[in-house]
């Protein structure tokens, strides 16, 4: 990440070790990080401030991340979402939830690809 914008990002996922990793890569280049346990925590992170990336799991306690995709509103624009998962991503979730995702990430997701994928997602 480059120059002085700060791009936040919310990472959430109900695995503890999963969600720490994630967003220790993203904060060691530069991306301000909160973290939600769940999708209900999540939309609570969500209800306080625009994030510019948002990093979902797609099964979680609570609410999942496809629920959570569900619930943004369209007005102010959403924040741009990735959803990772290491279940396999069908062609039913994908036209279902059309372009309200970004991009399709499988976990374990490598470093590289995260901070990638999360740099163009900030972009756009």
């Amino acid at each position: 990440m480059t120059g002085a914008v700060e791009v936040l990002v919310l990472v959430a996922d109900d695995n503890e070790g999963i969600r720490d990793t994630t967003a220790a890569i993203l904060r060691s280049v530069g991306y301000t990080v909160t973290e939600a346990q769940d999708g209900e925590a999540a939309l609570e992170e969500l209800a306080k401030k625009l994030f510019d990336v948002v990093v979902l799991d797609v099964r979680m306690p609570r609410r999942d991340g496809i629920s959570v995709v569900e619930t943004l509103s369209p007005e102010p624009p959403p924040p741009v979402i990735m959803m990772a998962s290491a279940y396999d991503f069908d062609v039913d979730l994908r036209q279902h939830l059309g372009t309200r995702v970004f991009k399709y990430l499988k976990k374990p997701i490598p470093p590289k690809e995260l901070i990638e994928a999360v740099g163009e997602a900030a972009q756009r």
